[in-house]
């Protein structure tokens, strides 16, 4: 029931204005009647008796007035007009647009003695909304942050609409509210237009790419989402900040091509609070700690640092602890994780001349080696490197041979190839020579991770050597000086393959007797087996990626696992954490998703504003009864019998009878009530008719003196 006339605060002022003058009214005292007696102490009995019922007669005034208070109430409700909110010629479509982003989980709302998060408030606010409603109002729940989605039908049964609600939770993805109100805005598109009750923290910049025209003329809009002629409503958070927030913006991790096992770690963190903080950034592998430092971050600063740290293991968390504060408003965005790429064991075929210096080097390598004449060699002998059903092989050593094409291996490498004549040649020649060469360059300042540690000047070349052509993105490795003539080369296909070329042969040179040769072997193959172009440690939370691979389940941070087909699978990361693709419970891949958002984590509220604009305040209509259409005949009986055996009962002298007679008329009041409403007549007419039975009760009891 609403309020459709005077308003709650007018109806207030009326009680209190009539309901002073009733009580002023009856602390007037009955006026004593004289009445002349031929002696007083014929009487003597008659005044004790009086003096001991005065108690009795001051609570039947207090019930009388009480009685008075009643019809006045009834009378002043009915100039409010209450009306049933059970049902409406024209319901309400409602779409209750909830921010579930990442802020929202910021636990910065005072709730009595304790702090709850802004999502409870969010919920306990649109809880209201849908106990608010009418019986054929509709609803439908609407959560929204990087992407938005429906939680609900259409729905009018409140008991459907609060159980989906309390299913509801926040993500850890940054809100887009663009994304919220284009998708409540396409919901609206079809059918009776409806309003949206939009409840978000309005963290993070304004967007000023949406439109909700009419805008101010000296209002700036771009050309984004166009909303004109939504029926737009906010509901305001309580929201008390709690001190600063400081967060993860980016973690990276690769491992060095020299030492596999070691790792540099790219960290950074910001302060989006107003005063500088003192931190300390926790590394852990594997859940294994590894190291810790403190750090001073100015008010609105950020710190960047680069951390050499040992990677073995397969997960790399980062972890922020506050050390001027024991709480932080927002907990989601203290920790990062990234997915330590995992160094694959090499699988090598070496192919050509026998070269002992060159197989022994190899063979101190991890992983396995596998040797073939020229003669057996078979692009399918790639395939299943070590054995018939083997893995292929991810490393081929062409020593001073050419096959007839380029093979599928992803790593290769190329010794003098220009020692076999009649082949193709896979590289081109600039020049050659059988001088004795001396190489002086290696990569200058900069060399590439192949030549890290690698010294050429005293090797000695008397063979024959050749000049590679440098195409557009190859990378030189040896030349004889900076100009030019060069001896080495780093060749990267557009398929993604690497190719090594090496210009002379190692018979005829003494590298492979210089301490050089066997560091050289073994940055390449940890820089070909540690490093994978495109790899990609961490995943932004709420940005879509597409994957290809084997796998038919995908396992989220919390441990639940989701079948899932993984021929472009395109998945939107919700949750902070490492997934892991899985084959028949195998695991795949892992990859590791971050909030990583400076805008989501600047968790200060701003007032919302679209286009220069504030939508209005949502506001419940004040519910006094919710009507219903059934009849409940048990419990009206049993007042109405109450309210005649109370009455009856009434005629019991002194206090007792005045409140036994106060009962009656409360209890006939609402049978009256609850009975006009139910037979369909407006709520102003069963107020005056509770009024006027208790008028009457009124009236009966002051005539038998049972309430003066």
């Amino acid at each position: 029931m609403t309020l459709w006339g005077l308003s709650a605060a007018a109806m207030a002022q009326l009680a209190a204005l009539f309901g002073g003058l009733a009580f002023l009214l009856y602390l007037l005292k009955l006026r004593e009647r004289l009445v002349p007696v031929s002696a007083h102490f014929l009487w003597d009995r008659v005044i004790k008796a009086g003096q001991r019922s005065l108690l009795a007669r001051i609570l039947r005034r207090v019930f009388s007035f009480l009685l008075q208070m009643l019809i006045l109430g009834a009378v002043i409700i009915t100039l409010g007009d209450p009306r049933a909110v059970s049902t409406a010629d024209h319901p309400d479509r409602l779409v209750l647009l909830i921010d579930d982003s990442a802020s929202m989980r910021s636990v910065d709302v005072p709730r009595g003695s304790k702090t709850v998060s802004r999502w409870e408030e969010a919920i306990s606010k649109a809880r209201g909304v849908i106990l608010n409603k009418r019986d054929n109002d509709e609803i439908m729940l609407v959560t929204y942050s990087s992407r938005a989605s429906s939680r609900s039908t259409w729905e009018t049964d409140t008991a459907s609409l609060l159980s989906s609600l309390d299913k509801l939770a926040p993500t850890d993805m940054p809100g887009e509210l663009a994304t919220g109100l284009a998708y409540a805005q396409e919901v609206l598109s079809a059918g009776t237009p409806g309003k949206v009750i939009l409840f978000t923290d309005a963290a993070g910049e304004p967007d000023p790419d949406i439109l909700w025209g009419p805008a101010p003329e000296d209002c700036k809009v771009g050309n984004g989402l166009d909303i004109t002629g939504m029926d737009l409503h906010r509901v305001p958070l309580s929201i008390t900040p709690q001190g600063a927030n400081v967060a993860i913006t980016q973690l990276a991790a690769r491992p060095l091509p020299t030492d596999p096992d070691t790792g540099e770690v790219l960290f950074q963190a910001i302060n989006t609070g107003d005063q500088a903080i003192r931190t300390r950034v926790d590394f852990y592998v594997d859940g294994n700690w590894r190291e810790s430092r403190q750090l001073d971050i100015a008010a609105g600063g950020e710190k960047v640092f680069l951390i050499r740290l040992p990677l073995v293991g397969a997960q790399l968390e980062a972890r922020l602890k506050s050390l001027d504060s024991e709480t932080d408003p927002l907990a989601v965005d203290d920790r990062a994780w990234a997915v330590l790429p995992r160094k694959p064991q090499p699988r090598m075929l070496f192919v050509g001349r026998e070269n002992l210096f060159l197989e022994a080097a190899l063979l101190l390598l991890p992983g396995t080696i596998r040797k073939i004449a020229p003669e057996d060699y078979r692009p399918a002998v790639l395939e299943h490197c070590m054995d018939p059903v083997g893995d292929p092989c991810n490393l081929v050593i062409f020593n001073e041979y050419v096959p007839e094409s380029v093979p599928p291996t992803p790593n290769q490498i190329w010794v003098h190839p220009a020692g076999d004549p009649k082949a193709k040649q896979p590289f081109a020649i600039n020049s050659r020579s059988k001088e004795n060469l001396q190489i002086l360059w290696t990569g200058g300042h900069q060399p590439h991770p192949i030549m890290e540690s690698v010294s050429m000047k005293d090797v000695n070349l008397w063979g024959e050597s050749t000049a590679f052509q440098l195409a557009a993105k190859d990378r030189p490795l040896m030349q004889v000086d900076a100009r030019g003539t060069v001896l080495s080369l780093l060749r990267t296909l557009p398929t993604g393959q690497r190719l090594v070329a090496l210009g002379f042969s190692l018979h005829d040179s003494d590298f492979v007797l210089q301490i050089s040769f066997p560091v050289f072997m073994l940055n390449l193959v940890n820089w070909t087996m540690g490093s994978t172009p495109g790899y990609t440690a961490t995943y932004p939370t709420g940005e879509p990626r597409e994957f290809f691979m084997d796998t038919n389940q995908l396992r989220y941070p919390d441990g639940d696992v989701l079948p899932i087909s993984g021929a472009g699978l395109v998945l939107t990361p919700p949750r902070t954490g490492v997934y892991t693709f899985l084959k028949d419970g195998e695991p795949v891949q892992s990859i590791a998703a971050s909030l990583l958002s400076p805008a989501e984590s600047r968790i200060e509220p701003r007032p919302l504003e679209l286009s220069c604009r504030t939508p209005p305040e949502w506001r419940n209509r004040f519910v006094i009864w919710k009507a219903s259409s059934s009849v409940r005949w048990r419990p009206m009986l049993a007042l109405l019998l109450a309210g005649f055996g109370f009455l009856i009962m009434g005629y019991l002298r002194g206090a007792w009878g005045a409140l036994l007679a106060f009962l009656g008329a409360m209890s006939l009041g609402l049978v009256a009530v609850y009975l006009l409403l139910t037979w369909g007549y407006p709520a102003w007419v069963a107020l005056m008719g509770a009024a006027f039975v208790l008028l009457c009760v009124e009236w009966w009891s002051y005539h038998r003196r049972i309430t003066v």
